[in-house]
C-alpha cells in the first residue's frame, strides 16, 4: 500500500512519522515540488495512492476520482475546506484531521500578531533594515479589550495565554465551555456587540460557505484604530472591505496568515505598512510540526486497520 505526503514539513524534525508508517509496510512518497501541488501535479502523484497525508490542496472530485484506490484522507492539519467531504462520503473515503495538534502554536502566532501589530515592530523592522532610524508610534495592550471569535480549542488558548495582560475580553460563539468562560473571567456577547466593543478582533472559527464574517458593514460599525488578526481561514475576511477602511485610517493594524489565494498573497495590500502578512505559517513551529506529523501517521494506521 502506498502513503503519499503532500506536506512539505511533515517529519522534518524527526524521521519517526515516517518509520512507523514503514513498519507497518506502506510504502510513502514524499511531494517531489517541496511547496503546494497543482491540482494537476497532485493528480499525478495521488494516483495509485491507498492514503493521502494532506496539506492544503485541493481534493475536489476531479481529483478523488483519479485516485481509485485511495481509502482514507489524513489531513496534516485541522481545516478540511478544501476537501470534498460529501464526495468522500459517497465514495467512501475516510477524512481524519490532525485535532489540536498545532493548537497551541496558532494561538501563539495570534498573540505574536497582536502584540507586533500594536508595536509596530514590523514597520521598525522594516525600516531599520533600510538603514533608516524611524521610531513607529505603537499602542499599548494594557486595557484593551479584545475580541475572541470562535472559542474553540485555539480560541480557549488566545484568551489563556491573554489572561496574564491587563485586557478584557469578550467572546462570541454558538457554544461556550461556561467552566472556562467563568475560571477567565470572559464576557459572552452576540457576534455585533463583539464587533462594535473591541479594540482588537481575532478570528478563531471555521471557514463559512455564504459569506465573509466581516465586511463592509462589520468594518463600519468597527471602533477607529481596531486591529484585525486573522489566523484562521482568509474566506473569513473580505478585502475589498478591509483595502477600503484602510484607505479611511479607521483600521491601526492588521495580522493576516492566511491568504484567499494562497500561496499567492493579495498584492494590493503590499502598500500597507500596518499590514503583516505572514505565508499560513501559525501552525509551522517545531513542536507542531512533530505532533501533526504523528498524529496523522496514527489517523491513518488506525482508519486503514493496519496490523505490524
Amino acid at each position: 500500500m502506498k502513503v503519499l505526503v503532500t506536506s512539505n514539513s511533515f517529519g522534518k524534525y524527526s524521521q519517526e512519522p515516517k518509520k512507523i508508517l514503514e513498519r507497518y509496510g506502506l510504502e510513502v512518497v514524499l511531494n517531489p515540488y517541496h511547496r503546494m501541488m497543482t491540482e494537476e501535479e497532485l493528480i499525478g502523484q495521488i494516483k495509485d495512492a491507498d492514503a493521502v497525508i494532506l496539506s492544503t490542496e485541493i481534493m475536489n472530485k476531479t481529483v478523488i476520482d483519479a485516485a481509485p484506490k485511495l481509502k482514507v484522507i489524513s489531513r496534516y492539519g485541522v481545516g478540511t475546506d478544501n476537501i470534498d467531504k460529501d464526495y468522500c462520503r459517497e465514495k467512501g473515503i475516510k477524512v481524519t484531521i490532525a485535532k489540536n495538534a498545532n493548537s497551541n502554536a496558532v494561538a501563539e502566532f495570534a498573540v505574536t500578531l497582536m502584540l507586533a501589530a500594536l508595536k509596530g515592530v514590523c514597520t521598525s523592522n522594516g525600516y531599520a533594515k533600510q538603514g533608516l532610524w524611524k521610531k513607529v508610534e505603537g499602542m499599548d495592550l494594557s486595557g484593551k479589550t479584545i475580541g475572541i471569535i470562535g472559542l474553540g480549542t485555539i480560541g480557549k488558548k488566545v484568551a489563556q495565554k491573554l489572561s496574564s495582560f491587563d485586557v478584557n475580553l469578550i467572546a462570541h460563539d454558538i457554544y461556550y465551555d461556561e467552566a472556562f468562560v467563568k475560571n477567565y473571567n470572559i464576557k459572552k456577547m452576540n457576534f455585533e456587540d463583539v464587533i462594535k466593543q473591541s479594540d482588537i478582533i481575532t478570528l478563531h472559527v471555521p471557514s463559512l460557505n455564504t459569506k465573509p464574517l466581516l465586511s463592509y458593514k462589520e468594518f463600519g460599525e468597527m471602533k477607529q484604530d481596531v486591529i484585525i488578526i486573522n489566523t484562521a481561514r482568509a474566506t473569513l475576511l473580505d478585502n475589498d472591505a478591509l483595502i477600503e477602511y484602510l484607505d479611511k485610517k479607521k483600521i491601526f493594524a492588521v495580522g493576516l496568515d492566511v491568504h484567499p489565494d494562497e500561496p499567492h498573497f493579495d498584492k494590493r495590500l503590499f502598500k500597507y505598512e500596518n499590514v503583516i502578512l505572514t505565508p499560513h505559517n501559525a501552525a509551522v513551529s517545531r513542536g507542531a510540526i512533530d505532533q501533526v506529523s504523528m498524529m496523522a501517521v496514527k489517523n491513518i494506521i488506525e482508519s486503514l486497520k493496519l496490523e505490524k
